[in-house]
């Protein structure tokens, strides 16, 4: 395996943001897995965000010869990011700080399952509130039936966060009329010029965003999901003649790319599952899967089961077999 790129972060207990931060990269990425032990026991290619414990740090520090000192800040670590070679400051991470400063000028935060009842950080973000620097708007999408996990958790429905500095409130309403012409028409280079300007980014920045995508082939207002299948699940999909997935009883985990060249690796990974007998892929309306998966960032999502008819909505145009267990690479198409 190619080495592999990881940061490690100490945090501004203000406003949430990377205070300082260093690279590790790691030749053996098992070795890394070993030190953060039970946490990442369900992250086989270490693509969560992990919080780290003063211990943490050590071990870490010891194993890898590193001097990194967080000062008494929480610490966390994650694999390195495209987003790291953008040739500005992206906002994610810096939301508040950024706000504060009058750098960005609207904030979208979660998407995420409710309760519980915040986001990450919610809390410096209240305190900016309370202080009248920013302006706060929550929006709540309840499921028609609350999400009972496995392990007990039930989730009653999605919760989103809008932050806009005082007196552009406007923005939050803008938002939501791009989302909804976006789900008529399809997500196209406009709307990703408009919600880059609603954010607060330069022209010169949204530029070179829209051209980098270009750059790279993006179909716009789709994304490339991967999925690993059974042999019930293929003749599932054959009988829809390849045009939607068919009803799971477990949870349903996708490897998505919103580039033309994904990461073989990780797809292929999908693969290690005991049942799996194929690997295929198929083209989604990015805007509202992000919106019904919530980690906007992440590459790996897992979906429940009574979520399969929402993304089934989304396909756009057919799903291909890309790979049989035994049998290397083919298409359906």
């Amino acid at each position: 395996m190619q080495p592999r790129r990881f940061i490690l972060q100490a945090f501004d207990a203000e406003y949430g943001h990377p205070a300082f931060e260093t690279m590790l990269v790691v030749e053996r990425p098992e070795e890394l897995r070993a030190l953060l032990g039970e946490a990442a026991d369900e992250d086989p290619d270490l693509e969560m965000f992990y919080t780290l414990d003063p211990a943490d740090v050590a071990a870490i520090n010891r194993h890898f010869g590193l001097s990194f000192d967080p000062e008494g800040r929480k610490a966390s670590l994650y694999q390195w990011t495209r987003s790291r070679e953008v040739p500005y400051r992206v906002h994610t991470n810096y939301e508040l700080v950024l706000m504060i400063d009058g750098r960005k000028q609207f904030a979208r935060m979660g998407g995420e399952y409710y309760p519980p009842n915040c986001h990450f950080d919610e809390s410096l973000f209240d305190r900016c509130v309370a202080q009248g620097l920013l302006h706060k708007e929550v929006e709540l999408e309840e499921f028609d039936e609350p999400l009972r996990l496995k392990d007990g958790r039930v989730f009653e429905g999605l919760r989103t966060v809008y932050y806009t500095r005082k007196g552009e409130e406007w923005r939050i309403p803008a938002w939501k009329l791009i989302s909804k012409a976006s789900r008529k028409s399809g997500w196209n280079e406009n709307f990703e010029r408009l919600v880059g300007m609603l954010f607060g980014y330069e022209d010169w920045q949204n530029d070179w965003w829209i051209e980098d995508l270009r750059k790279r082939g993006l179909q716009w207002g789709t994304a490339l999901l991967y999925l690993a299948v059974t042999e019930s699940d293929l003749a599932g999909i054959e009988d829809a003649d390849y045009r939607a997935l068919p009803r799971l009883t477990s949870n349903l985990k996708v490897v998505c790319s919103i580039w033309e060249e994904p990461d073989d690796e990780e797809a292929r990974g999908l693969m290690a599952a005991a049942d799996a007998v194929a690997l295929v892929r198929f083209r989604v309306k990015v805007r509202p899967f992000l919106d019904l998966v919530g980690a906007k960032q992440a590459s790996v999502h897992e979906l429940p089961p009574d979520r399969i008819k929402q993304l089934n909505r989304l396909i756009v145009g057919d799903i291909e077999i890309t790979m049989r267990r035994g049998g290397g690479t083919q298409s359906n198409t």
